[in-house]
């Protein structure tokens, strides 16, 4: 059973890779080379551009943790959606925004935050469950 989910895991892993790194070069040359302008290539630079944000501050916080849960949570995310802020800000200058950028990238940072941070929590959690059991 561990080698079906270790093959698993491995295969899962090289689809994210080879997913992102297609995904992200289909959308540099399409804009860069090509000249396509379309909103779905920049979303998604965007988004990759908002992921690294949000997953090098959790994993760096994730890594000072204190004993309050509540700052690990709300520290981590303050920071993430501060960060998101001051990027679509500075995209302002580069292109049009549209009316609603910052409530669209608090709502959808915020519950893609909850979302990856109670995964992380559940993962960390059954993860020390299973080593004290060791």
């Amino acid at each position: 059973m561990k080698n079906i989910f270790r093959i698993a895991k491995k295969v899962l892993l090289l689809f994210c890779i080879v997913f992102t790194f297609a995904t992200l070069a289909s959308c540099v040359i399409n804009l860069q080379w090509w000249g396509y302008t379309t909103d779905t290539y920049a979303h998604i630079l965007d988004r990759a551009v908002l992921t690294l944000i949000g997953s090098f501050i959790l994993t760096i916080m994730l890594e000072f943790k204190t004993k309050n849960e509540f700052i690990n949570f709300l520290l981590p995310y303050v920071i993430f959606i501060s960060a998101a802020f001051l990027y679509v800000f500075v995209s302002g200058f580069f292109v049009e925004l549209h009316p609603n950028a910052y409530r669209d990238i608090f709502l959808n940072d915020t519950i893609a935050y909850v979302v990856v941070y109670m995964c992380l929590f559940i993962y960390t959690k059954l993860k020390s469950k299973t080593m004290k059991e060791q």
